[in-house]
């Protein structure tokens, strides 16, 4: 025989549990996402091809003589602009962590999103 405990309330029972529950799935997936990111960075880079130190060098007569690509990236630190010269390799990883920034972002964003749809399942719950 089956007894209802009058202390402990009924779980709500409907729509609004199947959605929390997608909503914690989605959370959940979420979070492993943002644990498979690397290392992260701020800021942009540029390859660019520059006139050279020498005033008879024929970079600074043709603009197709330039001397590069070299890459530069930059970024704001508390309101200034900070910029530095990089290799090749270097610049792979700091794009690198760039593009991880980005997905940061993206993820964070979802999250927020979801977190938004699992309050209002909660709430609907909650009044049923």
């Amino acid at each position: 025989m089956n007894t209802v405990n009058p202390k402990r309330p009924r779980k709500a029972r409907g729509p609004g549990q199947a959605e929390l529950r997608r909503c914690r799935q989605e959370y959940e997936r979420l979070k492993q996402r943002l644990r498979r990111v690397g290392y992260i960075c701020l800021g942009s880079i540029a390859k660019r091809w520059l006139p050279c130190g020498k005033p008879s060098c024929g970079c600074h007569r043709d603009p197709k003589l330039r001397h590069g690509p070299y890459y530069h990236w930059t970024r704001k630190v508390a309101g200034r602009t900070e910029s530095r010269m990089l290799s090749e390799s270097l610049a792979r990883l700091y794009r690198e962590g760039i593009r991880s920034h980005r997905q940061i972002d993206a993820i964070i964003e979802k999250m927020r999103e979801v977190s938004l749809l699992a309050f209002r399942a909660a709430r609907s719950q909650s009044r049923g």
